[in-house]
């Protein structure tokens, strides 16, 4: 049962904090990056002819991910004064540092320090997309003066431009590695910034190239996805915008949603967290996995081998839930029946089926409320006895990238789960 409840959890996209027990995060290693693609395989869902009126789920067997991130230039304005072992401060800390200006975007309002000298410089930067998990920045004007003496004397004259965007992109690359590696310090994940992003700066074009190695997701979100791909790098007047995917299937953006996940990846990853569990996914023969359906619910269905219950049946079922978004980081959650379909290998009568529905609708409602992991999580309230309402802690959702992260949107529809989400 307590692994149908966190299944249950998985379903919600709580999966980060509470199965980091279970995985063990604190012992990756930069060796798992390729390990962890390797040994990553579907649950094997047997197909056999007895079978062709089973309703097998999901709705959509292909696993995908589709995210999109939003980087304010408000936000990176501040974060970009704030970085490790830059030498450089705004001018006017209430005006923006990164702001678009017509095709481009301008670097200004920074006094720097250059070789002992107090610069303001202003650039010109165009981002583009080069390919799959690569990107450039490139320099296309910069301008310079000293930040003391006649204003109108310029550095440009005087200083060589070439060493001035070395050392301004340099030391921001090198910031930008040191601040990652910070951060997975702190969450205890024992990566390192360059096995994720490598840069290179060509110095005669004044451009800035990046590229993403997909492979460092897998050891962060274990048994989920074994690679994500950089698939796009825009931006607007608010800021940069950065998509990443997994698998082949399409799924259609919706706007005010951000994280898009297929039932089929849902599937996949409870069904390696059951195996070997009293909770046996696909069941052969019988209606079993995940399923979003059109209406909103969530269906989760299998056999369960009740070791509490007198003569130790199995039991074939199917839950159906129902997920709201009602405010920031919170949730309701109702399970709203859950049917039997045989127990002891029989068809049950109606009011033994009411009984062992309200049994599980009970233990997973009190799991919910009582279970102290989950309380590391979330704080849950039991509004009535199918329903809890869920408040999750800013560091809930996907904890390994950010601590910060707040649920706005939620949305189930046919075969696809959509979230939003601040960073």
């Amino acid at each position: 049962m307590k692994k149908l409840i966190l299944s249950v959890i998985a379903v919600l996209g709580l999966n980060g904090a509470v199965l980091a027990q279970d995985f063990d995060l604190n012992a990756l290693k930069v060796s798992d990056l390729k390990a962890s693609q390797d040994s990553l395989q579907a649950v094997p869902v047997p197909v056999q002819p007895e079978l062709a009126g089973i309703e097998k789920s999901p709705n959509l067997p292909s696993p995908l991910l589709d995210m999109s991130i939003k980087l304010p230039f408000k936000s990176l304005s501040s974060r970009l004064s704030e970085l490790p072992g830059i030498k450089m401060q705004a001018i006017e800390p209430s005006a923006p540092i990164l702001f678009k200006q017509g095709d481009h975007i301008a670097f200004s309002n920074v006094s720097v320090n250059y070789n002992g000298l107090e610069v303001e410089p202003t650039i010109l930067i165009k981002p583009a997309f080069e390919g799959q998990n690569k990107l450039s920045i490139k320099v296309m004007k910069v301008e310079a003066d000293v930040a003391f003496g006649p204003k109108a004397f310029n550095v440009g004259q005087q200083l060589d431009k070439d060493s001035l965007m070395e050392m301004v992109m340099t030391n921001l690359t090198t910031s930008m590695l040191t601040s990652m590696d910070e951060a997975f310090t702190k969450n205890k994940v024992n990566l390192r910034a360059k096995d994720v992003l490598a840069f290179s700066y060509d110095r005669r074009s004044w451009t800035l190239h990046a590229s993403v190695n997909p492979g460092f997701i897998a050891p962060l979100m274990p048994g989920l996805i074994s690679n994500v791909s950089l698939t796009n790098f825009t931006f607007d007047a608010s800021g940069f915008a950065l998509s990443v995917k997994t698998g082949s299937a399409n799924a259609a953006q919706l706007a005010g949603y951000n994280l898009t996940v297929s039932d089929g990846l849902l599937d996949n990853f409870i069904g390696q967290f059951t195996k070997g569990t009293d909770f046996e996914f696909h069941p052969q023969g019988h209606e079993g996995g995940l399923k979003f359906r059109a209406d909103g619910r969530v269906e989760l269905a299998g056999k369960i081998y009740a070791r509490d219950v007198f003569g130790k049946p199995n039991v074939y079922f199917k839950a159906t839930i129902l997920p709201e978004y009602i405010g920031p980081n919170t949730l309701k959650v109702r399970v709203e029946r859950v049917d039997v379909d045989k127990a002891y290998g029989i068809g049950l009568p109606g009011f033994i089926n009411n009984w062992i529905q309200g049994k599980v609708v009970s233990s997973v409602v009190n799991t919910l409320t009582t279970n102290p992991q989950l309380a590391k999580v979330m704080t849950a309230t039991k509004l009535d006895d199918k329903t809890v309402k869920i408040v999750l802690k800013n560091s809930a959702f996907m904890p390994s990238f950010a601590k910060g992260a707040v649920i706005n949107n939620l949305k189930v529809t046919n075969g696809l789960l959509y979230l939003g989400f601040d960073l």
